[in-house]
């Protein structure tokens, strides 16, 4: 058993007081810097941009992520996928396909870059906007009228995609009658349906 008499000697109670908290904020200090784990969470916008495209098929769509970092250490973010659970309990996966941007009008989307890891700094946040896009061909899937879960899944501070993700987002949205009639048009060019996020639960790494 510590002996605390022996342990702080002739010290006065003041000195044993700032002995104490200096003790505790090393540690305090040790864990941040050596032990703490990254810590960033996914907030997808307030909607969901389902990208028709002329051959009117909808396997890709476009989500605005926050990244916000809460630790003291610098993540990275490796990749992003989402799986989609439709009305009848189908699941499709989709992949980060690229970084989009607004044009200068505003009105126009285009291509950015290809993916690419994205750094956050400690107790930071980022903006991306992100296309994902189906490994399964879906030009023969019907979009139905319904709830839709979206699961976010992301690799951060892990570079090879088979090691398990260690970040989550879940979120739903409902195509309406009117939603689907959209989805369901012809269009000459690729053409964005937004559909609003109806709730979401943010899991951090």
């Amino acid at each position: 058993m510590l002996n605390l008499g022996k342990f702080f000697g002739d010290l006065s109670i003041f000195e044993i007081f700032v002995s104490v908290i200096a003790i505790l904020t090393g540690g305090y200090t040790a864990y941040k810097n050596f032990l703490e784990r990254t810590k960033i969470s996914l907030y997808p916008a307030d909607a969901v941009r389902l990208i028709v495209s002329s051959d009117s098929s909808v396997s890709k769509f476009h989500l605005i992520c926050n990244l916000v970092n809460k630790s003291t250490k610098t993540g990275t973010l490796h990749r992003l996928e989402v799986k989609v659970c439709d009305p009848r309990n189908w699941t499709y996966n989709y992949v980060w396909k690229l970084f989009y941007k607004y044009s200068p009008t505003g009105v126009q989307i285009e291509k950015e870059t290809d993916p690419y890891p994205i750094s956050v700094a400690p107790k930071d946040s980022k903006v991306i906007f992100v296309e994902f896009k189906a490994i399964e061909i879906l030009q023969s899937y019907s979009w139905q009228e319904g709830t839709y879960e979206f699961k976010v899944i992301g690799w951060i501070n892990r570079k090879n995609r088979k090691g398990p993700h260690n970040l989550k987002s879940n979120f739903h949205i409902y195509i309406t009658s009117e939603i689907l009639n959209k989805l369901r048009k012809h269009y000459t060019k690729d053409t964005a349906v937004p559909v609003p996020i109806a709730e979401w639960t943010p899991c951090g790494c």
